[in-house]
């Protein structure tokens, strides 16, 4: 990351919400060098020139930061380069897109690059994009390394494929088994499948996280028997609609009497409805289940940038 602007780096790479950004790190007045300094390590970053953020995000972004210098007499000639040059043009140039990226840098040398859908919901699912529980999860995985040491991992409802990338990425040597993520859509399935792609170009195949379609009431028909036998069960933003439950449930019951008392679930989500949350507990509890609130990383170990007033639970479900 830029040392001077590296907060606003991460923040724009990941296109955390603008108004939320670390603007006090930009001290006014800003010299040429240093707006020029600014808009090469967010707007004009590699990454973002090859994979670009979304338009709407990248003028917010410029407008905001053109408002901070309004009482400048001279803004840098980059920054309205950035709005309407090379980099705009990239990001324009195939017309309004279903699809944008986002960069999360994680540590010096580790960072994924993923596709991610413009809409929340979009072809039938909201899995097409990253939710606030993944960047919870994942930022748990990082601080509670040995809970995934060794372990081979399945992923429910695993969406646009963050987590089964961020367990397998060699730069951050969580050294996990086997990593399977499903998920019912096949255009998740195919998004995870251009992710991993994305993030593992020169890794062997068999190092690489997989992507296959499984539904949860079909389950039991899954070819469990060609993969490895399942440490640990993970998912994220699952549970938002009570009409799934029986499904899920009915899943992990299949599994955990595949597995026995050697499986765990970590499961996160962000809280919206207390009374939906209440009512999957409950059901957790009358099949048995038995379930361990995790704590939360704290904003300031947190290796994403994300929104931490937003209540994420982190709970540990063992059988």
């Amino acid at each position: 990351m830029s040392g001077k602007y590296g907060k606003l780096q991460q923040q724009f790479l990941c296109c955390y919400p603008v108004y939320k950004m670390a603007w006090s790190s930009v001290k006014l007045p800003l010299n040429w060098e240093d707006q020029q300094e600014l808009i090469a390590a967010t707007c004009g970053h590699p990454m973002n020139r090859r994979y670009p953020v979304r338009r709407s995000y990248l003028e917010a972004f410029l407008k905001q930061l053109i408002h901070l210098l309004r009482d400048q007499e001279d803004v840098h000639d980059d920054i309205y380069s950035s709005l309407c040059g090379p980099v705009a043009d990239n990001i324009a140039s195939t017309g309004p897109s279903m699809y944008a990226y986002k960069h999360y840098l994680l540590e010096p040398g580790a960072h994924i690059t993923l596709r991610e859908s413009t809409s929340c919901v979009a072809e039938g699912t909201t899995g097409l994009c990253t939710w606030e529980a993944a960047l919870a999860l994942g930022d748990y995985f990082l601080q509670h390394r040995d809970l995934v040491r060794g372990k081979n991992i399945v992923e429910l409802g695993a969406g646009a494929g963050l987590l089964g990338i961020l367990l397998k990425l060699p730069a951050l040597q969580l050294h996990v088994g086997q990593v399977l993520l499903t998920d019912g859509s096949e255009p998740c399935v195919q998004l995870m499948r251009d992710n991993i792609s994305l993030n593992f170009p020169d890794t062997p195949k068999e190092q690489m996280p997989k992507a296959v379609q499984l539904s949860w009431d079909a389950v039991s028909k899954f070819p469990w028997e060609s993969h490895a036998e399942t440490d640990l069960l993970m998912a994220s933003d699952v549970i938002y609609d009570d009409s799934q439950f029986d499904a899920l449930l009915g899943a992990m019951d299949y599994l955990y009497t595949r597995r026995g008392s050697g499986l765990e679930t970590l499961l996160a989500n962000t809280v919206r409805n207390v009374d939906t949350l209440h009512k999957f507990m409950t059901q957790l509890g009358d099949n048995g289940y038995k379930v361990t609130p995790c704590a939360n990383v704290s904003a300031c170990a947190s290796h994403f940038c994300r929104d931490h007033t937003a209540a994420v639970q982190i709970i540990s479900i063992r059988r």
